[in-house]
């Protein structure tokens, strides 16, 4: 059995972790030093498996390190390249796998492949991005929405076109219909694995590949349109979960096989085939532990206790903390991995629940997230 399935992951948001050199930012050393707080293979830690951290690479953090600016650094923020090879070493020396998010969508708009591509059109970086002139009344080339707001498109004066951008005009997108894009994205996947990491967490996996024509996206009918699945009052039918993404999430998991066990996943919110191509797909339930390690880990046990016994499994069992500890008081929550079903709910299907499902919260607390 591949080890993911049974394991407990704790994802850490790095800046708020643990602070080492007492500049007020969590750092990797700082998580180094809290390892047997989460697995000294003993009951009175957390029992961790695996540590997902959130994006560590050099980034102007307009949207937190989820714009980066270089795929094979740490950002000083958070240590060196060390400090994370030492981390690594560590873990694994406690039996725990070491998980990076990886953020392939897009860039920062600082990323030395970005600041050659708005250069000229002539650059050979150029096609690395989604570049297209303005429609003839000036506006942006489609219709197309940013999932922060607004248009998805910013205005380049210096060389007269849009850019495309899935998130903040500081976040440009991707052009992986450049088979140039895809193979340098290879090699920093590569570039980590290389390094002991055990795997990656994809951000928005679903959005990497665009509509080529890149059309509009339709409107949906009013008495069927969804806050939040049809943000910007748009069904997102070319903007995102196109069919090409699935040989490139292939790809990758052939690199991971090669390098043995190792894994990819991805927590996109669409529930649609794409995620399905990964190792596993991931639905959080939040829930609370105010009483420390102890607590928190009673708590999942009980929980998926639970799961194991009233519901029917999609693709594989697995449960997953997401941590972050405060002073004695932690908050968890529970992975549910599978595949969509339906309308995209993962249902328990024992009596019980479905005679609760009339409401979203009685539904909750019959699967145990109350």
């Amino acid at each position: 059995m591949e080890w993911w399935r049974e394991a407990v992951f704790c994802e850490l948001y790095v800046r708020s972790f643990q602070d080492n050199n007492g500049d007020g930012v969590g750092d990797l050393a700082g998580i180094t030093q809290r390892l047997d707080h989460l697995n000294d293979g003993t009951p009175r830690s957390l029992g961790v498996d695996a540590l997902w951290l959130t994006p560590i690479n050099p980034s102007p953090m307009f949207d937190f390190g989820y714009d980066v600016a270089d795929y094979r650094d740490v950002d000083p923020l958070f240590g060196s390249l060390a400090d994370l090879d030492r981390l690594i070493a560590e873990a694994h020396r406690r039996n725990i796998r070491i998980i990076l998010d990886l953020v392939p969508n897009h860039t920062s708009h600082l990323h030395p492949w970005f600041q050659a591509s708005r250069r000229a059109r002539t650059d050979p970086y150029r096609d690395w991005y989604i570049w297209r002139d303005p429609r003839p009344d000036g506006g942006p080339p489609n219709n197309w929405v940013s999932s922060f707001g607004g248009p998805a498109w910013t205005h380049d004066a210096a060389t007269g076109q849009y850019y495309l951008h899935t998130f903040l005009a500081e976040q440009p997108d991707l052009n992986y219909r450049n088979p140039a894009v895809v193979r340098a994205m290879e090699d920093v996947i590569r570039f980590w694995l290389d390094r002991g990491v055990d795997g990656f967490r994809v951000d928005v996996i679903h959005k990497m590949v665009k509509d080529a024509a890149l059309r509009d996206n339709p409107r949906p009918a009013p008495e069927e349109e969804h806050p939040i699945r049809h943000y910007g009052g748009q069904i997102h039918l070319h903007d995102e979960d196109q069919p090409e993404v699935h040989d490139i999430i292939r790809s990758w998991r052939r690199i991971l096989d090669s390098y043995g066990e190792r894994t990819i996943f991805s927590t996109a919110g669409d529930w649609r085939a794409t995620t399905a191509t990964a190792t596993m797909s991931c639905r959080w339930r939040s829930t609370s532990a105010s009483s420390g390690a102890h607590g928190m880990r009673r708590r999942c046990a009980r929980k998926w206790t639970r799961w194991k016994r009233c519901c029917r499994p999609a693709r594989s069992r697995r449960m997953c903390c997401r941590v972050t500890t405060r002073r004695a008081t932690a908050r968890a929550s529970m992975i549910r991995c599978g595949a969509r079903r339906g309308r995209g709910s993962l249902r328990c299907c024992c009596s019980r629940c479905a005679a609760r499902r009339s409401s979203t919260m009685a539904r909750r607390s019959a699967c145990g997230t109350s």
